[in-house]
């Protein structure tokens, strides 16, 4: 009993560090707009840090995925010192392939460049491949980093883990405060240094748990072996992730200055509101359903994830409405300062409308992509992963010439509504009857009390725009959070009346979370 207590506060600790850092890193992209706008300095930043973690992140974050039931088992059967050097095993080859990465990426950083951001020329060009230079040692960091954490949570320590976005984002923050005196330069080395204190903030967890640090190396082991072979499928799934995006950057690269920044402040502010529902649901239910799925519990397994997909219905559509309808007060509130000007409002603002339609449907993928992981099936989500990519970019070679950089947003929600419907109809052959109907039901439910919360914020937000002209920013920030209250406040008492059983799961949620607060003090 007082191993669940600890798990619960756990949970809830991690879930603060997660919001403290999607915080941090929100207030950060808006420092990054307002310093240095939607201009070429932007882009050129944004693809000198998007190469490096393209090309590695996903890599490093499969592998310890996989790393922690190798680790698991081999500790169990031989003792903890195996583990332990099993860990350097695997940490020196990760650091040994990743410096060799780095160095290459160095080398040939311009043809990399060119080939990433083709359409980027000149000034544009010559800033991203200095700036690239500077960032490539990050994926030595980044390789460490995700062993470390592997480790951790081996060894049931997550809260550490959760905190190395905060000093990450403290640090970029900090230069982008003093960019008067730093620069650009200054930026992207403090990012490097904000990736490295990933590893520098885990050493007190790791010497509290008994780990040592020896010069191991055999690229024969067996356990190193397995962690190759199991984490192969999950790269593929997390690499098809990851090309959405950088195919994004690369077509948006030959588009008109600022095109770059306005998709990454627009698909920011989704990913702040998506991560910290979505991500904080799939905490809740992944170890349940791997849990039911060992215990070969079908109908609960069953029920749980119908619960799972209803609750991420029942947060994300509205928000979805909320961000259509708001787009344009959202991004002036938030970026329109400084060199983040009226234009750079405009287009972030549409990029954002067209992310949004697919917020839901990433909540989604998110869920489905651990239930099939619960299965053991990591085969399903990769081959589903590579038919989105095919999508998006299918869909971003017609929607730019039309579109432009709104094309590349609405693509990217398209093809993850694509992957959603097929992630479903494999579940569907895997499952059978889940409780389709029950899952419909909720969205149309949630849908029809979404557009009526629309229409009321819209005739609000008009109301107060029209009355409110010239209004400071604070009076504009505290207009639109009553708006957005109104709004959430309808649409709730709608689901209610609706009576969408899923509403006391989450305020269930709430109660537990106060509850653990009232505890600690």
């Amino acid at each position: 009993m007082e191993e669940r207590i600890s798990t619960k506060k756990a949970a809830v600790y991690v879930m603060a560090a997660t919001l403290i850092s999607k915080v941090l890193g929100f207030f950060r992209e808006i420092l990054l707009g307002s310093q240095y706008g939607a201009r070429y300095v932007t882009d050129a930043y944004l693809i000198s840090t998007t190469i490096p973690l393209v090309l590695f992140s996903s890599v490093a974050a499969a592998i310890s995925t996989t790393y922690i039931p190798v680790y698991s088992e081999l500790r169990l059967d031989k003792g903890k010192d195996e583990a332990i050097n099993f860990t350097n095993k695997l940490l020196n080859i990760i650091v040994l392939a990743s410096t060799v990465l780095a160095v290459l990426g160095m080398i040939f950083t311009k043809p990399i460049v060119s080939i990433i951001a083709m359409g980027f020329k000149g000034e544009t060009l010559e800033l991203a491949v200095k700036l690239t230079r500077i960032t490539f040692p990050m994926i030595v960091f980044i390789g460490a980093s995700h062993v470390f954490t592997g480790f951790l949570q081996s060894n049931n320590e997550f809260v550490i883990p959760a905190l190395t976005g905060i000093p990450y984002n403290i640090i970029i923050i900090i230069m982008l405060l003093f960019s008067d005196l730093v620069g650009i330069y200054g930026l992207v080395y403090g990012t490097v240094a904000g990736i490295a204190m990933h590893v520098v903030i885990q050493i007190p967890g790791l010497k509290k748990k008994d780990y040592r640090y020896t010069r191991m190396l055999s690229l024969k082991d067996p356990y190193v072996k397995n962690v190759a072979f199991l984490a192969l499928p999950v790269v593929m799934g997390m690499a098809v992730q990851q090309l959405n995006a950088l195919v994004d950057r690369m077509l948006a690269s030959g588009l008109p200055e600022g095109s770059i920044s306005a998709l990454n402040f627009a698909n920011r502010l989704n990913a702040f509101v998506y991560g910290v529902f979505s991500s904080s649901i799939s905490v809740v239910v992944y170890p349940l359903l791997s849990k039911l799925n060992a215990e070969n519990d079908m109908d609960h397994f069953k029920k749980t994830l119908v619960n799972g997909l209803n609750v991420i219905t029942l947060l994300l559509v509205p928000i979805s409405v909320g961000a259509i309808v708001l787009r344009q007060p959202i991004v002036s509130v938030l970026f329109e300062r400084g060199r983040f000007d009226q234009r750079a409002t405009v287009m972030t603002a549409s990029a954002l409308m067209f992310y949004s339609l697919g917020i839901v449907f990433y909540g989604y993928r998110d869920i489905l992509n651990r239930t099939f992981y619960s299965l053991h099936d990591t085969r399903t989500p990769m081959l589903n992963g590579i038919v989105a990519v095919a999508v998006n970019v299918l869909l971003n070679l017609i929607l730019i010439r039309f579109m432009q950089h709104s094309g590349l947003a609405l693509a990217t929600s398209i093809s993850a509504i694509a992957m959603t419907f097929l992630m479903f109809v494999s579940l569907k052959k895997r499952l059978g009857s889940i409780g389709w109907s029950n899952i419909l039901l909720v969205f149309i439910k949630s849908t029809i009390a979404s557009a009526i919360m629309g229409l009321v914020v819209y005739v609000l937000n008009n109301f107060a725009a029209s009355h409110l002209d010239s209004a400071s920013r604070i009076v504009s920030l505290i207009v639109l959070g009553l708006v957005i209250g109104a709004g959430m406040l309808v649409y709730f008492v709608l689901i209610y009346l609706f009576k969408v059983e899923e509403l006391s799961w989450i305020s269930g949620v709430i109660k537990n979370y106060i509850k653990s607060k009232g505890r600690e003090h």
